[in-house]
């Protein structure tokens, strides 16, 4: 499930950016901490690519890659959290969804790690709330989504 609100939440072909805000800050990247999680990675990434019809540039890379420079995370300044829940923040959208599902995971899944990782939201979720293409990320609710709902 997160694999495909990954890949359907923005345009993972642009390099080093997203829309107008352009830099290494804004890249799209996928960490992993497991060899698991490198292997649904990179078959949910080369499915898509294939979708898209273009070339996915998301990075992917191992989080302890990043140890070297403090951590994968860190939490940008108070001005930036939650900005587009702030009255006053400008509507503002570089995401940009492509609207394009990715494909059933069982037709892309290592056979191995499947039944293991299998998907549990189920697809009324995704038609209800799924990313569309367009703005559709940075314009929902920020209210946790009831089972009820979909």
């Amino acid at each position: 499930d997160i694999m495909r609100m990954f890949w359907e939440s923005h345009d993972p072909t642009q390099y080093m950016g997203q829309g107008n805000d352009r830099g290494s800050q804004y890249r799209s990247g996928f960490y992993y901490f497991n060899d698991d999680q490198k292997r649904l990675i990179e078959a949910s990434k080369e499915a898509y690519e294939k979708q898209l019809g273009r070339k996915i540039t998301t990075e992917v890379a191992a989080a302890a890659d990043y140890d070297k420079y403090g951590g994968l995370w860190y939490f940008a300044e108070p001005y930036h959290q939650q900005y587009l829940a702030k009255p006053g923040s400008r509507p503002y959208c570089s995401a940009q969804p492509q609207g394009v599902s990715l494909a059933p995971f069982e037709t892309w899944a290592p056979e191995d790690l499947e039944e293991k990782y299998m998907p549990t939201l189920p697809e009324s979720f995704w038609k209800k709330h799924g990313p569309v293409r367009g703005c559709s990320v940075v314009q929902l609710s920020n209210e946790p989504i009831s089972e009820s709902s979909y």
